[in-house]
């Protein structure tokens, strides 16, 4: 195994043992919400889509990107509106578009749970490591994001073939 080979090996385990924690304190932060790590995973998706583009995205978007059908997106949809973390608008630019969209009263739950995540990572990551080092991370993280959907896409099409 080449050096570069061995870095990657160890990058690939760093990156899975950090969406581990991150699982973990998805599961606790699910609870102290009271709602399934399923539908807080939804509400992730949500905001950060909002962080992107401010319409928000659609139930069939939503869907796609957790990999789940559009009739469970739709229950899940209706817990979340239920517990006041999630609403659906309709789109300004397409009126028979509905957009999906945190709640202020979500992220201000999420916020007494995250902030101190947030504040640590903050000033860790800012201490140690450069703005270089930093894009070369994001540009990273990017490329798992990229590879990650690709494969979440294929086994959902082979989810849809007979077998």
């Amino acid at each position: 195994m080449t050096n570069k080979e061995k870095l990657i090996s160890e990058l690939i385990a760093a990156f899975r043992d950090a969406g581990n924690q991150d699982g973990a304190i998805e599961a606790l932060a699910a609870a102290r919400l009271e709602i399934s790590p399923a539908d807080l995973h939804c509400l992730n998706v949500i905001q950060n889509e909002g962080l992107i583009d401010v319409g928000g995205l659609t139930a069939g978007e939503l869907a796609r990107r957790v990999g789940v059908t559009t009739g469970a997106i739709t229950g899940t949809l209706d817990r979340l509106e239920s517990a006041g973390y999630a609403e659906r608008r309709v789109d300004p630019a397409d009126r028979r578009r509905i957009r999906l969209t945190v709640t202020p009263y979500f992220l201000h739950r999420a916020e007494s749970i995250w902030a101190p995540l947030a504040a640590d990572w903050h000033q860790r990551i800012a201490a140690r490591f450069t703005a270089a080092e930093l894009a070369t991370i994001v540009d990273f993280l990017e490329l798992t994001a990229e590879i990650g959907g690709e494969h979440r896409d294929r086994l959902a099409e082979e989810g849809r073939r007979p077998h």
